[in-house]
């Protein structure tokens, strides 16, 4: 009896021990499942291409975290100091990241085909304005045609570069537009996963960029004077807002598209774009200059907005003086008539949009000038004597009167 009761002992231990071991593998074997499909979902994360990759793999994530639920409080154990939960929202935290940056590659992506198509037009119709730009001054140059044909000639010539100009203007628009986003960390992610972009000459933003402005310094270069003076402001704008364009996007753009390159063109580039400056600000002045002197208004020599705002300011001041020192002043006020024509007519309404776009002249010096200008007419404006006559008269018959009844 004492050998059963022994026997069944050892049988009872067998089994626990059994048990035991067997739910020891068990959990060892929970612990290493888990183990082993979280290091899948976070490669598979890393190495997502799409956001449909994602959008999948952010299923399995959920899948993955019911079928373990039942043994949080193993893994919890077994993962310490890290949990079930916190192990499952790391991996829901990396595919929202990476969820987030394929979303801006691919936005980025979509953004740069887009803009490569709209450049191609821009390209092909500005080579078409360039080539009818380019007739026009060469039948002007060799026109043997009578005056009214020829004004007809030089109308279409400007007409022409008013449009090409507008579509420069179209281009670095777009350009802006598409690029200002990609700043600081979303543009770092996107040059990361991609590299910079290989594309042929004609679809590189940089060479599209180049060839406008080296055109557009040989227009500025090539003239002969057949432009207005609000077409030299339109151009000297162009180039202002080319410039700012460029001073925002430059570095986004020679980042994405010249590689190791990159500070070269940039500094090619920004040398070219100091050409355009020089010579649109050189004929936008010099075309003012004649202008004024044209219609008798000699401002003296200007070059820049400070100089010409100084000029305009000395001229309106000396003129102001003038007018206070001398009683007649006929003389005066027709030349303050001429020159507030010149100020209203050509400054602030056919010249004003281009005159603040360029900065040629500030808010605040236009309302400057505008006071000065009402000081001076008001010192030009001829007086009447008719008063100072009459009373005069007045006076030296009061006095008769009084020497008369002193006689009597």
């Amino acid at each position: 009896m004492r050998r059963f009761y022994t026997a069944t002992l050892v049988l009872i231990a067998l089994a626990v021990g059994s048990v035991s071991i067997s739910a020891q593998t068990s959990d060892y074997r929970v612990k290493k499942n888990f183990e082993e499909r979280y290091a899948e979902l976070k490669s598979s994360i890393s190495e997502a291409m799409t956001v449909q990759e994602i959008d999948s793999l952010r299923i399995e994530i959920e899948d993955f975290e019911y079928y373990n639920e039942d043994h949080d409080k193993l893994l919890d154990n077994a993962l310490y100091p890290e949990t079930f939960e916190s192990s499952i929202e790391e991996l829901k935290q990396r595919a929202r990241a990476a969820e987030h940056k394929l979303l801006i590659i691919e936005n980025q992506n979509e953004k740069l085909t887009q803009l490569s198509n709209e450049l191609s037009t821009y390209k092909s119709e500005i080579a078409n304005l360039n080539d009818r730009t380019d007739s026009l001054r060469n039948a002007i140059l060799a026109s043997e045609e009578s005056e009214s044909d020829l004004s007809n000639l030089v109308e279409r010539y400007r007409k022409s570069m008013e449009e090409r100009d507008e579509f420069v203007l179209n281009m670095i628009d777009s350009l802006f537009i598409t690029y200002k986003d990609m700043q600081g960390k979303a543009l770092a992610e996107f040059t990361e996963e991609n590299g910079p972009r290989a594309l042929q000459e004609e679809d590189n933003p940089l060479h599209v960029i180049e060839s406008v402005i080296e055109e557009n310094i040989q227009i500025l270069k090539a003239d002969n004077g057949t432009l207005q003076t609000e077409d030299y402001l339109r151009m000297y704008v162009v180039q202002n807002r080319f410039s700012e364009v460029w001073n925002q996007i430059g570095d986004d753009l020679t980042r994405i598209y010249a590689g190791n390159k990159s500070a070269e063109w940039e500094n090619n580039i920004e040398d070219k774009l100091g050409d355009w400056k020089a010579s649109a600000s050189r004929n936008m002045w010099a075309s003012m200059d004649n202008y004024l002197e044209s219609n008798n208004v000699d401002l003296g020599a200007f070059d820049s907005n400070e100089s010409f705002y100084k000029s305009i300011e000395q001229f309106v001041s000396k003129a102001t003086d003038a007018s206070r020192e001398k009683v007649i002043t006929d003389e005066n006020y027709a030349d303050f008539q001429a020159f507030y024509d010149f100020w209203n007519g050509k400054i602030k309404k056919d010249w004003g949009k281009f005159v603040q776009e360029g900065e040629v002249l500030t808010m605040n010096q236009i309302s400057t000038i505008d006071t000065e200008i009402m000081t001076w007419r008001d010192e030009a404006k001829p007086k009447s004597f008719l008063i100072p006559i009459l009373f005069g008269l007045s006076l030296l018959t009061i006095v008769g009167l009084i020497i008369v009844l002193a006689r009597k």
